[in-house]
């Protein structure tokens, strides 16, 4: 077990390390940090790309993989088989489902969510609080297989619904709502509404509601207990500023 662990990597304190996991000396790891079996932490990338360091509170389940290179936030939290490619950029709260991947030189801001099988492409930008659903696609090259790269960028609070593919150079606005199965290009304003395999703009997220519970969109004013109390007013700005875009959004 030793022999897997370099001496020189920095680990905090209270830090459970499962059985069979690799870390490299060019890895930090803050206190109260549990990493699960056969994990990869550290993991040597194509150039130079400094050190690793991962947040305290981490939770990385079992057979993730980080690269070095990249500075994750505080309270980090995995699903099984994930990989985190270098030069990433995450602040505090990711949640990332089961075998996902986020490759190289992407930024993701706060509280953001992404479930199984979300494929973020390299030089995607992802603001705050947004959600991306299973089997969602950020793509990045425009004409592949070719070395030019047209990442998606998506601003806080917006949702990516099931199996949602978002084309390469996509600009999603803020608090935007993109259907399951749509296929998002361009330009997408503020609080709007795409849907289908065209990634029409087809309304606001005002218009969208729970027929039984009568729960509407932004999602903020039911939906802000699923986090820490210290984000919640944070969340609140947000949502007030995406229902202002929504009743002036001329569809």
């Amino acid at each position: 077990m030793h022999k897997l662990i370099d001496p020189t990597a920095r680990i905090g304190e209270n830090v459970q390390i499962g059985h069979g996991t690799r870390i490299y000396g060019n890895v930090e790891i803050g206190d109260n940090c549990s990493i699960g079996d056969f994990c990869v932490i550290g993991q040597p990338g194509p150039g130079d790309n400094g050190p690793l360091y991962l947040g305290p509170g981490a939770r990385v389940r079992s057979h993730a993989v980080l690269y070095e290179g990249s500075q994750i936030g505080a309270h980090l939290e995995t699903g099984h088989h994930v990989v985190i490619r270098e030069g990433a950029t995450i602040g505090e709260n990711l949640r990332l489902g089961n075998f996902s991947d986020i490759e190289g030189s992407c930024s993701i801001g706060d509280f953001t969510r992404m479930h199984a099988y979300a494929h973020v492409g390299k030089g995607s930008k992802i603001g705050d609080f947004v959600w991306l659903f299973s089997l969602t696609t950020l793509m990045n090259d425009p004409l592949p297989p070719s070395h030019l790269a047209e990442p998606v960028t998506i601003d806080d609070m917006v949702t990516v619904c099931v199996n949602a593919q978002l084309m390469p150079g996509t600009q999603i606005g803020r608090g935007a709502f993109i259907a399951s199965g749509a296929m998002a290009r361009g330009e997408i304003p503020p609080a709007a509404l795409v849907s289908g395999p065209e990634g029409e703009i087809t309304g606001t997220v005002r218009f969208l509601m729970h027929m039984t519970s009568r729960t509407r969109h932004p999602w903020h004013r039911h939906f802000a207990d699923a986090y820490p109390a210290h984000a919640r007013a944070r969340l609140t700005d947000l949502g007030t500023q995406i229902e202002q875009a929504a009743a002036t959004l001329d569809l």
